[in-house]
């Protein structure tokens, strides 16, 4: 970790505050107590956010976010080209499916929710633009399946070292399943939440449906791949009301991969639903040799 600036991650930590509390305003004395801040301190900060625009500071004495993060956040969502096209894809899945559509990405070791569309019919998930989760098994399947040697080396290093090598082979399985079906499959948690340790993947990942079984899916995920074969952004459907039959899935998973197709399609006049070749880290996973 590199050197602490604690001006900088005081202000970071108001910035953040805001922005896990919004649409809820916030006082001085909140902020400062659930920051564990000097109130003094807290009060010089939370100034200078709002000088720069990053705070509005209300008539009653309490702040919210400002625009001067519109700046910041624009020139993120900038590289994101895929993202206008994904939007209208995930509205059109919501009114189909009548489900929440989630669009994500890998930043870094997280993965960051830049999207959430609502269906018609939504009981509300706490899916918030913005959203961060550590990608870390078995999290994030969707985006590694189709990864380098070295990027799912790195993902299997999340594990606690206690972790077999057995189970640790379980989770190459998990991608080899993700990446010949051309997506994933949660069961039991909701997207981004963590499904309770390493030893937990085959209570998490489908890795087999038997016809009669019904499941309490949680979301499945398709990735939109860029020409090169890189999972650039992953469409996920949320919010299932009811257990999911296996004749329920491919229903599905046939409308959501289709629609990352159409994204590819729009973005950059590919419509390669799955890589040609085949990731190398995978070659030796058991079972699929």
């Amino acid at each position: 970790m590199g050197r602490q600036v604690p001006a900088v991650e005081r202000a970071l930590e108001i910035l953040e505050l805001l922005a896990d509390r919004t649409p809820e305003l916030l006082g001085l004395s909140e902020i400062a107590r659930m920051l564990a801040m000097n109130k003094a301190s807290c009060h010089a900060t939370l100034t200078l956010l709002a000088d720069r625009n990053y705070l509005i500071r209300h008539a009653d004495k309490t702040y919210s976010l400002g625009p001067g993060m519109l700046p910041i956040a624009n020139s993120f969502l900038h590289d994101q080209n895929a993202l206008p096209f994904a939007r209208v894809e995930m509205s059109k899945l919501g009114r189909e499916l009548n489900l929440d559509c989630v669009a994500s990405s890998v930043v870094g070791s997280e993965i960051v929710v830049l999207a959430h569309t609502p269906s018609p019919g939504s009981f509300g998930i706490n899916m918030r633009v913005g959203s961060r989760f550590p990608l870390v098994p078995p999290i994030g399947t969707v985006f590694l399946a189709w990864a380098s040697r070295d990027r799912v080396q790195h993902w299997l290093a999340g594990l606690d070292k206690q972790v077999t090598r057995a189970k640790r082979e379980r989770y190459l399985d998990a991608l080899a399943v993700v990446r010949e079906r051309g997506y994933s499959v949660a069961i039991g948690k909701a997207v981004g939440e963590n499904p309770g340790g390493a030893s937990d993947v085959d209570d998490y990942l489908l890795f087999d449906l038997r016809e009669t079984q019904r499941l309490p899916v949680a979301h499945i995920a398709a990735p939109v791949f860029d020409p090169e074969g890189t999972v650039r952004l992953a469409l996920t459907v949320v919010a299932f009301r009811d257990q999911l039959t296996s004749q329920d899935i491919p229903v599905v998973m046939t409308r959501l991969t289709a629609a990352t197709a159409r994204v590819a399609r729009a973005t950059w006049g590919v419509t390669l639903r799955t890589p040609n070749s085949v990731p190398d880290q995978h070659m030796n996973a058991p079972g699929h040799s």
